[in-house]
Formats: C-alpha cells, structure tokens, sequence
C-alpha cells in the first residue's frame, strides 16, 4: 500500500466551510454600521408617515421634535405636548437632524396634513439624508453625499 500525501475530502470540505464563516462574519461585521442607520431612518420615516395619518384621521395635532438624543413622537394635549410611545428601535449615534433639540415638534401634522412644507437633513459620519414634504404628505427622501 502507497503512503498518500495530500488532504482528505472532508479535511477540505471542513477548511471551506470555516473558510465561509469568517467571511459571511466578516462582511457582516463591515456592512453593520451602515446599515443600522438607514434602518434606523427608514423606521423613522415610516412612523412619521403613520403619525401625519392619526393626525389626519383623528383630528388630532401631532409632531415629531429632536429631543438631544433621539427623535420622539408628540400629541397636543389641550397646551403641552405629551411623549407618544412609538417602536423606533435603538437610535445610532451620531445620526442627527440638522434642527436643534426643543420642546416644540420640527415637523407639525394637522387634521388637514403637515402644517407647512419643509426638509429635514439627517446627517451622520458616513453620509446623510435628505427630507423633503409637502402640505398633502408627499415625503420624498433622497441620499446625501
């Protein structure tokens, strides 16, 4: 019998699969920062959407302000706002909207659609975004360089 050099069938197959793993890791791990932050926008966008229908259906007047930290949901509750609980998720840092933080909401929505027109520049390290709506709800979002 012939002594045989050279790898096994299965020693190669268990070197690809490891092989595999470290890359599906690795691009994972390089893709998440990115990521989150565009999941993060396109849940706030969503939400706010959604908020400018309650208001619209409800009769209700609703907004959204920047809190220092993280976006947050209003309702007008006779004269002060009240923190509506919405699921935005974690909130990545260093992802902010170019408007200050207040007690007042940025964006308005009224029984008869966003109180004015406006944009809405969300800016992080990599890059930003750019909002833009109308009175009818029309939000167009677009890539920042």
């Amino acid at each position: 019998m012939c002594h045989q050099r050279g790898f096994s069938l299965l020693e190669l197959l268990v070197v690809l699969a490891i092989a595999a793993l470290m890359t599906s890791l690795a691009v994972a791990w390089l893709d998440s920062g990115r990521s989150s932050v565009d999941q993060a926008l396109d849940r706030l966008a969503a939400s706010t959407l959604a908020q400018a229908d309650l208001a619209r259906h409800a009769g209700h007047l609703r907004g959204l302000r920047w809190n220092g930290q993280r976006p947050e949901f209003v309702l007008r509750q006779g004269d002060r706002w009240q923190v509506q609980t919405v699921a935005l998720g974690d909130w990545p840092k260093g992802l902010r909207p170019d408007w200050p933080a207040s007690q007042a909401p940025a964006l308005l929505f009224t029984p008869d659609g966003w109180a004015r027109p406006g944009t809405v520049r969300w800016r992080w390290a990599e890059g930003g975004r750019r909002w833009d709506w109308d009175r009818a709800g029309q939000l167009r979002v677009s890539v920042l360089p």
